[in-house]
Formats: structure tokens, sequence, C-alpha cells
């Protein structure tokens, strides 16, 4: 058992899009429950300029409360491909009969979308989100003192999925005391009300000793880092692990190390808020 101070990054989002990356954008969209490492490593390093180049240690508790199903316009999947194909066959022509013209894009343009035509994409939306993103870092002072006065517009998700305080009038951020904990048997999980819930848990899938937390959720692919963190962010390339997301029920997960943070509810109850890291 030991004790460490992290950051506690305690936000609300009016409404959220997580995107699976390795869903392909088609015509239904859905989210994931819970922002992924990346996403969460993505917003703290574009505030603070890439300053960091190391691993973050991330944990995430969060909930909604409600899911929906909202709508836009946008091209079909071959759009800009084919659009593309057909302004070089045209370049292609004024070059082979040397003529002077220019080629007109946007015309080409109209054509083309006049041809393809618009179709619907239904994505799914949170509402009214609650996250609590632990954070440790090398510099934790960097990042705390970053949020404590951001010089930058925050999302989470999309670019509209602004972040604001939890409780208006604080900071986003604040140092707390977790502490990790090995947690040998479900009886002292019970006993202790060290409960897993709107969280996501890494496992091994090819191990058994996963079997007592795969059992107990839905399971996913999720990007945990990226292979090389000074890439440029066309150049990323993601590492994946798996994960299992546990809902509000929870589920008393045992044989494994995790880290305890109680907090104080609004009727004064102190609640051991349970997590790993990602």
């Amino acid at each position: 058992m030991s004790k460490q101070k992290v950051l506690l990054i305690d936000i609300h989002q009016p409404f959220a899009h997580y995107r699976d990356p390795k869903i392909i954008q088609d015509d239904y969209i859905p989210t994931l429950n819970l922002p992924p490492a990346t996403t969460i490593a993505g917003m703290i390093s574009y505030l603070i300029d890439r300053q960091l180049n190391t691993e973050f240690k991330i944990g995430v508790v969060g909930s909604y409360k409600n899911k929906v199903i909202e709508f836009i316009r946008g091209e079909n999947r071959d759009f800009i491909g084919d659009y593309e194909k057909l302004l070089n066959k045209e370049k292609k022509r004024i070059k082979k009969n040397k003529l002077e013209q220019s080629l007109e894009y946007g015309e080409f343009y109209n054509y083309h979308k006049k041809r393809y035509g618009n179709r619907i994409m239904n994505f799914e939306i949170l509402q009214n989100v609650d996250l609590k993103i632990f954070l440790s870092t090398e510099n934790n002072d960097l990042v705390k003192s970053a949020l404590e006065k951001p010089n930058k517009y925050l999302s989470l998700g999309r670019k509209e999925d602004f972040i604001i305080p939890k409780n208006k009038g604080e900071s986003f951020v604040k140092e707390v005391e977790i502490e990790t904990k090995f947690i040998k048997s479900k009886k002292d999980a019970i006993k202790n009300e060290y409960l897993f819930k709107n969280t996501y848990i890494p496992v091994d899938i090819k191990s058994d000793k996963s079997r007592n937390i795969i059992d107990n959720g839905v399971l996913y692919a999720l990007p945990k880092t990226y292979k090389d963190l000074n890439a440029q962010k066309k150049d990323r390339v993601m590492k994946y692990e798996h994960y299992i997301y546990l809902d509000n029920t929870g589920a008393y997960i045992y044989d494994i190390e995790a880290n305890i943070y109680q907090n104080q509810n609004k009727d004064g109850h102190i609640e051991n808020i349970v997590f790993t890291w990602l």
C-alpha cells in the first residue's frame, strides 16, 4: 500500500462525442462512453505546447445523463478521391492539348457535387458528461499551472465538445492524494467498498487472470499511446491495448492493483473512487 500526490481534473461537458478510431466514418458513428487515454493526453499536450515528451499516467472515471442521436449532411465516402481524379484528368487534358485555359476548380466541384449529392450521417452524442481525470506526469506543476489559467480553448472529443470546471467558480485542476492498494479477493473489495464503476480497466485477453474482469463489462481495443511521442499529428502511429468498460452498475474486481481516491460528495459522505492507470 502506498500514497502519492496526483492531479485531479474535474470537468463537465454539456455534450461530447468520443470517436473510436477503429470505427470508419460511415452513416452511423457510435461514441465511446469515456475518452481514451490518447484523447486526454492530446488535450493536455495541446495546452502545454507539447513541452513533455514522456508518457502520461492517466486514469478516468465518468458518467453521462443521456445518449442521443444527431445527424449532419456529409459527402459520400469516395467523394474527395473521385474529385481529385477528375481534376488530375482535366489537368492532363489541358497540358496535352497545350491549351491556355485555366482550371476552374469551383465549377468542377459544383459539377461533381451534383453527381454525388449528399448523405446523412448519424452519430451518437453524450449529454451532461461529468469526468474525473487523474493525471501524473514528470512535471505536474507545469500541467497544473497551465490548467489553472488556460490560455487556449479546451475541448475533449471534437473541437465543439468544450469543457468547463465541474463546480462553478473553481479551477479545472487540483492536487489530491490517492492510495494504491492490491485488492486480493472479492471479499476484500466488498468489505472496503472498492467498487469499480464508470471507468476503463486494462486487461490481457490471453491471461486467465483477467477472466474475473472481462466477464463484468464491455471489451474494447483502445489507443493507449503513440509509438513516437515526438511525431507530427499526420505521422502518429497509435499503440492499442484491450480495456473493459464498466458502467454505473460497477463490479467488485479483485486480484488487481487499484488506485483509490476518497471523494466527499454533496451530502458530505465519503465515497471511494476506484480506478487503474490506463
